[in-house]
């Protein structure tokens, strides 16, 4: 408190022109509006330029905060996107299983025994003649393709699956529609191979492989799995495509089995 009080008398002159400037200046802006009223703009324009950098401070501060939200909000919008998508795949798949349903007869069959390691692997169905099971039959697990019945007894049907060398499906790629010949080469259970796909077929990896409809036995589109590698043919003009399944044979439990209601017919008129 002395230092104060000393500090005050030593420079009492400093502060008393202090305080006689500001009493001077308060009696000429009230006694002179035109003053006043300059004064007042230039203090306005004044505190409007202080505000004005005081906010580009702030945003300049509030950059980094302001980028996080926005990396955020751009997560929160991809991630919406891949539900959306998921949803319009799942939508389209619950067509095709109705598109299925409609067209075909469905029998569900538990999978009594699997071979997946063999040159010609087959499963096991505890359905069989008396579920009206017959050979050449359709099998599929979730939309995806699994293989053909075979042999048929009363309460069993042995399938071959489609990791057996002896079995041939026609197969197309998903988005422009090329068709081959599937076959598996017997070495690795979850790769088989596409065949007789034109060098100047436009594909990627990751293309989705599925039914054609050719056959008689499967609806079109019932899903195979997708390329992981291709390769032009030495002396042919064709491809040769590796495909990865989408069913793990050594990991199924269940199997549907459809029937084309009209198989019969379509048999007939193509013998004929």
């Amino acid at each position: 408190m002395n230092r104060i009080i000393q500090i005050l008398i030593n420079n009492h002159v400093f502060f008393l022109f202090i305080i006689l400037a500001f009493i001077s200046l308060r009696l000429l802006v009230t006694n002179n509006f035109l003053f006043e009223s300059k004064l007042s703009t230039q203090l306005h324009e004044l505190s409007s330029l202080i505000f004005l950098k005081e906010k580009e401070l702030k945003e300049y501060f509030y950059l980094k905060k302001n980028n996080t939200e926005l990396l955020q909000n751009n997560e929160i919008l991809l991630t919406q996107n891949r539900f959306l998508e998921k949803k319009i795949e799942l939508l389209k798949e619950n067509n095709l299983s109705n598109k299925i349903q409609q067209n075909h007869i469905i029998c569900q069959g538990k999978i009594v025994k699997s071979t997946w390691n063999k040159q010609h692997n087959f499963m096991i169905i505890n359905r069989g003649k008396k579920d009206s099971i017959t050979s050449n039959m359709g099998v599929i697990y979730n939309n995806c393709l699994v293989g053909i019945t075979n042999n048929v007894s009363k309460h069993f049907a042995k399938i071959i699956s489609i990791i057996n060398t002896n079995l041939m499906i026609s197969a197309k790629l998903k988005n422009s529609g090329y068709y081959g010949t599937l076959n598996w080469d017997g070495k690795d259970s979850y790769i088989v191979q596409l065949n007789d796909i034109p060098k100047n077929a436009i594909i990627n990896i990751g293309d989705t492989i599925v039914t054609s409809g050719y056959s008689n036995i499967f609806p079109e589109n019932i899903k195979i799995g997708e390329i992981i590698n291709y390769h032009a043919e030495t002396n042919t003009n064709f491809l040769s495509i590796s495909i990865k399944l989408f069913i793990d044979f050594t990991n199924i439990q269940f199997a549907y089995i459809i029937k084309n209601p009209l198989q019969a017919e379509r048999s007939l008129i193509e013998k004929q």
